[in-house]
């Protein structure tokens, strides 16, 4: 059973969004950059060409789209094929939560248009 397997149960709703991140590992300083693949309210997965960092690693997490940045600790819940790293956010201030919301319920708009009248 992979490491992801075990956040299943609460893994939330994903939505296609596409924005650059930054990673910095809290520790060692290194810094890695990349997009993300999809968002949710619990994390991200990022693709980035260099290998990620390992499962576990404590990150700042910075996410950019049209020069609005989102800026939160986060944890590497997992990698794939030396591509991807799956991102759990941390509590995240109000003002950095407001941004997340609003990238979702733009996300959301797209992938799931309204079938009714307003």
């Amino acid at each position: 059973m992979g490491s992801s397997d075990a956040f299943t149960p609460t893994r939330r709703p994903r939505y296609p969004f596409v924005a650059t991140v930054k990673a910095t590992d809290v520790v060692s300083g290194m810094q890695l950059v990349g997009l993300t693949t999809d968002l949710s309210e619990g994390g991200c997965r990022m693709s980035t060409r260099k290998g990620p960092f390992s499962e576990g690693t404590r990150i700042l997490l910075e996410i950019t789209k049209k020069d609005v940045s989102l800026v939160t600790n986060a944890t590497v819940i997992y990698n794939l094929k030396d591509q991807f790293m799956g991102i759990r956010f941390e509590e995240m201030p109000p003002d950095q939560a407001a941004i997340l919301a609003g990238w979702i319920k733009a996300a959301t708009d797209l992938v799931s248009p309204r079938l009714t009248a307003p």
